[in-house]
């Protein structure tokens, strides 16, 4: 059998049994000298804890500081250099907290490494908070309103800054004022917050509000009825209209969010004016909010019907003026017996109409009435387009006469209606008193 023999360079021979005996005489020392830091956990201990809040920044900012120092390094140099890194750590926190000492730094080397810090405050801790709202020129209802969006805002802040030392007060300022802007962003989006921090045993907070968007610059109100004259709603007027007076200045969005809450809160001051108990009055207030916010409050009665009017037509050479007095007694949630006397001017005399009437949906009324003078009957139907606008036909069946009119409410005492009949149209200003 033929033997071969292969020479290796010296050099390589020996290089080869000193990696053999590193293997042999320290097992694993190779694996763990490549091995480095790939995480940093961070714990923060103190005899009395900081709040929740503050302590999750201090272990942000120390976490923050410990991925720059020690991430990518290897385990062995951390291990090494041990010592220092805790006083450099240290060092870095002694000046950052301030009104805190950082009693202790222990930093357990591993792939993920463990910093321990433990903090001591010095000097007067805080104790209580005071949380104080401006909201100067708003109304206390208002006040009260913004107050129930808000929530426990002043728990909120408390729970950030009770238990810290008061010269710290100011570092975790910037973490009360999160709070409280993330807290009003969420409840109370139509404002935003301003805030003063006066750090003491027993902390003062000022915190402004600032409306964002547009506002109320100007409140517009209208009591209408459609069942008693409005000269008797005039008299709950004023009162009405100081109550819509705590819109002003408020965004639009705000009381468009809250549009239920004022509605209810200006029907109650309306209720509560004599005019709505002698009458029965049922108020329904319909807001729109804007810049120029317009408020209807609807004022009906269940009982009776009782209109006044006065009508100049223009375009009309006969009977071109009138009065009318219209007064109904509803005898079921639908059906109305009335009786309407005309004044004619032209020829001084007047007409008298009984009639019924029945509501066939909210903005529907269909009838009969019966002129006496004339001995013919009228048949009619009123249809009520939004708030403003009215239609109007009539029909009489003896002398195939047909009226169309279309009305439009200028005003709560002022209304314009075009007359269109067979024969002729014209002009008609109605005064509604």
């Amino acid at each position: 059998m033929r033997v071969i023999t292969v020479k290796y360079p010296r050099h390589i021979l020996y290089l080869s049994l000193v990696v053999l005996m590193l293997l042999v005489l320290l097992p694993g020392t190779g694996l763990a000298a490549s091995e480095t830091v790939d995480k940093i956990t961070v714990t923060i201990t103190a005899a009395e804890p900081p709040p929740d809040r503050v302590a999750k920044r201090m272990t942000a900012s120390v976490t923050t500081v410990g991925e720059q120092m020690l991430v990518g390094r290897t385990i062995g140099d951390v291990a090494t250099n041990q010592s220092s890194y805790e006083k450099l750590v240290r060092e870095i926190f002694d000046r950052v907290l301030v009104g805190y000492t950082v009693d202790q730094v222990s930093i357990t080397p591993g792939t993920t490494t463990r910093i321990l810090v433990a903090v001591m405050p010095w000097g007067d801790v805080v104790r209580d908070v005071s949380l104080e709202i401006d909201l100067s020129g708003l109304s206390p209802d208002v006040v009260q309103l913004i107050k129930k969006d808000m929530g426990k805002v002043e728990d909120q802040v408390a729970s950030v800054l009770i238990g810290l030392p008061v010269d710290s007060v100011e570092w975790a300022g910037g973490v009360s004022k999160a709070v409280i802007r993330e807290l009003l962003a969420n409840q109370l989006p139509e404002f935003r917050s301003n805030l003063e921090i006066a750090a003491g045993q027993k902390t003062n907070i000022k915190l402004s509000l600032v409306p964002i968007g547009p506002v109320i610059d100007n409140v517009h109100i209208a009591l209408r009825s459609r069942t008693i004259p409005n000269v008797l709603l005039a008299e709950a007027s004023p009162s009405v209209r100081g109550a819509a007076g705590m819109l002003r200045g408020l965004p639009v969005a705000f009381v468009e969010r809250h549009k239920d809450y004022f509605s209810a809160e200006i029907t109650s001051v309306a209720a509560r004016h004599p005019v709505a108990s002698q009458y029965g009055l049922k108020l329904t207030p319909v807001v729109h909010p804007g810049t120029d916010t317009e408020i209807i409050l609807n004022a009906e009665t269940t009982k009776y019907r009782v209109t006044l009017e006065g009508s100049l037509d223009m375009g009309r050479l006969e009977d071109n003026t009138s009065a009318k007095l219209h007064f109904g007694k509803f005898t079921g949630s639908r059906d109305e017996a009335f009786l309407e006397v005309k004044f004619l001017p032209d020829n001084l005399t007047w007409e008298f109409e009984p009639g019924w009437g029945h509501k066939f949906t909210e903005n529907t009324l269909a009838g009969i009435r019966y002129n006496f003078s004339d001995k013919e009957s009228t048949l009619w139907v009123n249809h009520y387009v939004g708030s403003n606008w009215t239609i109007r036909f009539e029909h009489m069946p003896k002398s195939e006469y047909n009226e169309l009119g279309v009305r439009y409410k200028l005003h709560d005492f002022l209304s314009a209606e075009y007359v269109i009949t067979e024969k002729e149209n014209w002009l008609r200003l109605v005064a509604n008193l």
